[in-house]
């Protein structure tokens, strides 16, 4: 319930700051053409979704905490695609109200604030091009996303300028302060990203406790808040819910590469947190290296993909590779609260090698009723590799009139999260039922 509420109050906040600017020119009720009108009220709009666009992936807790990540980024995507059909629209329009405005696109000639409103019209194309093509830059990602918050500022910072040297909009005193409102809080909400949570939080720095093999492929991460010197003692632990997740980075600093990385421990081990990760690059493989004592950053918790979200007379965890980490913070949590709900997990990887945790999971078993099932799709020795489809899930899953008493945690990579989501759309449980988390946030 505290999580429908935050939403709607996050709903409420946004569509307000997305109509203000336009719904107070309404006032003033000029005699001026229809088309003049809507591209005025087409290019606040833009202006206002472009703000809202930029503030939805700041990393507030109570935001991710109520979305989810998969639904953040998804908020995002959208209100940046609305925010571009909004500029095409408002320049449409205004050609229209004027044919004879298809001089401002004659960038050697025209006044200022149409150049600066055709550079941000520019720029945001080449911002939703980049956006359309992140998949395909995976390995490079880094770039991409300076690439791609450099081309937000600019859009940002030109709009504004359009606005601000067309002059007409900020002599209207209402007018004047909703933007000055939203541009307020959009600083202060970009200031705590990137100014106050990466540089000066102290809560921010752990330490290493210490670093534990778990495999040739995969470590534990052990973290402990740093101590103060003078007075011996620490910022509290992370407070987190089961399933959340933080980003980690090795300097005190905004430019600094950073990854997210799933919180396993139980949410009620109090005096450390920790991160099992797979070495599957340069940073991980770094992580792997760390001594005790070294120091990282925290950004987080984030996401709402726990099993605090929910009241079910039992859980169904669907896992595939790291996927499985979310789901031990659950089950750790549970075991300490001596759950006594029925559960499954399905975990699913290429090869029992790459299966994490057997040895606690067959511990977890005597703590908790949980049933426990392998997926291998390439066995050795096996005629035909396991699958993890509708066929599969119809056999673990309880009755057909016990399954929407379940609720269904499902992470892992996109496609198998897709067709999971699938398969149990097809054996009828509800959408309201089944949470995703996808290791995705590219």
């Amino acid at each position: 319930m505290r999580r429908h509420l935050a939403a709607t109050a996050w709903a409420v906040a946004f569509v307000a700051a997305f109509t203000a600017p336009a719904l107070l020119t309404l006032r003033s009720g000029e005699d001026s053409a229809l088309a003049s009108q809507l591209a005025v009220q087409a290019g606040l709009l833009a202006t206002s979704a472009l703000v809202c666009a930029v503030a939805v992936p700041s990393r507030l807790r109570s935001l991710t905490r109520a979305l989810g990540i998969d639904g953040v980024l998804g908020v995002h995507r959208w209100i940046g695609m609305l925010a571009a059909l909004l500029v095409l629209a408002h320049v449409v329009l205004v050609l229209a109200a004027n044919p004879a405005n298809i001089a401002l696109l004659d960038v050697r000639h025209a006044p200022r604030p149409a150049n600066a409103g055709v550079a941000a019209t520019v720029t945001l194309v080449a911002l939703v091009g980049l956006a359309v093509l992140r998949r395909r830059v995976r390995h490079h990602y880094e770039l991409w996303r300076w690439v791609h918050l450099a081309l937000a500022g600019s859009v940002l910072v030109l709009s504004a300028l359009h606005i601000w040297w067309l002059g007409d909009l900020v002599h209207d005193p209402a007018v004047r302060t909703a933007f000055g409102l939203q541009a307020a809080v959009l600083l202060a909400v970009l200031g705590y990203r990137w100014v106050w949570r990466p540089v000066f939080d102290p809560r921010s720095e752990y330490t290493v406790r210490t670093v534990r093999p778990k495999s040739e492929t995969a470590s534990t991460l052990v973290l402990e808040p740093r101590r103060s010197s003078r007075h011996g003692a620490g910022h509290p632990t992370l407070t987190f819910a089961p399933g959340q997740f933080a980003w980690l980075r090795l300097r005190r600093s905004t430019a600094t590469g950073e990854h997210p990385f799933t919180i396993t421990s139980s949410a009620h081990l109090g005096l450390w947190v920790e991160f099992t990760i797979r070495h599957a690059g340069d940073f991980t493989r770094t992580l792997a290296g760390l001594r005790s004592g070294d120091s990282v950053w925290l950004d987080g918790p984030h996401g709402g993909f726990t099993v605090d979200n929910v009241r079910s007379t039992g859980l169904v965890m669907i896992a595939g590779g790291v996927g499985i980490t979310p789901m031990m913070s659950m089950l750790r949590t549970l075991a300490h609260r001596a759950d006594r709900r029925q559960h499954r997990l399905v975990v699913a990887a290429r090869t029992h090698e790459e299966l994490m945790f057997r040895d606690e999971l067959e511990s977890l078993q005597s703590a908790l009723d949980l049933r426990i099932v392998e997926v291998i799709s390439r066995a050795r020795g096996a005629a035909v590799p396991d699958q993890l489809d509708e066929a599969l899930l119809a056999r673990v899953l309880p009755g057909r009139y016990r399954r929407n008493k379940f609720d269904y945690f499902v992470c892992g990579p996109p496609g198998m999260v897709t067709d999971v989501v699938t398969a149990l759309d097809a054996l009828d449980v509800r959408t309201s039922r089944i949470h995703t988390e996808q290791f995705d946030l590219v």
